[in-house]
């Protein structure tokens, strides 16, 4: 019986005090984070005049660890890119059901773990891509082009939505269309 107890002793041991390694996100990832090395304000004027004036928030990476085993034992890390609409812009979040607080989005999610999984998601004024981020259209060596129609969700905790947007590896999103059918071009 002792020698059970000092086998599972350090076999428990072990699993809490192993190193977890986690790979770095790969150049197609980070493709999508490029533009956005520092908080940035862009500027959209529509077809009509209309004007949204988007806040792109900087990189922020954080950690986590899974030491248990009912989930397993991993490092995790996430790297996210949020934006946010200034008052007064035309497209706005959604409001919660508090009536008060509008939802908060994320132009770029990502993770890596050391158990082998991960994700990505790219989304912009209500249209995600996580699944279905293959049916994404490259344009050219850096431009991107993403079609509502074919994203995993669309109109997601927003009050106006978009059709589709243009992504530029070095400048970020330069042109998107709403559902009104109206181009908007960042200035």
């Amino acid at each position: 019986m002792r020698s059970f107890l000092l086998i599972f002793t350090i076999t428990l041991t072990s699993c809490f005090n192993r190193t977890y390694r986690v790979d770095d996100f790969t150049t197609d990832e980070l493709i999508w984070v490029k533009p956005f090395t520092k908080t940035d304000t862009a500027i959209f004027i529509s077809g009509k005049g209309e004007k949204d004036t988007i806040i792109f928030i900087a990189p922020k990476s954080a950690k986590d660890s899974t030491r248990n085993f009912e989930q397993g034992f991993s490092n995790t890390n996430y790297l996210t890119v949020k934006y946010d609409f200034t008052q007064g812009s035309y497209h706005q979040f959604a409001m919660m059901g508090d009536g008060k607080t509008r939802y908060d989005q994320s132009f770029f999610n990502a993770s890596r773990s050391s158990a082998g999984y991960g994700s990505l998601e790219i989304g912009f004024i209500g249209t995600l891509f996580c699944e279905n981020i293959k049916d994404i259209q490259k344009v050219n060596d850096t431009t991107y082009f993403f079609d509502s129609n074919k994203a995993d969700y669309s109109g997601m905790n927003v009050e106006k939505g978009i059709k589709n947007f243009t992504f530029n590896t070095r400048l970020g999103v330069i042109e998107f269309v709403d559902d009104r059918n109206i181009k908007w071009r960042r200035k």
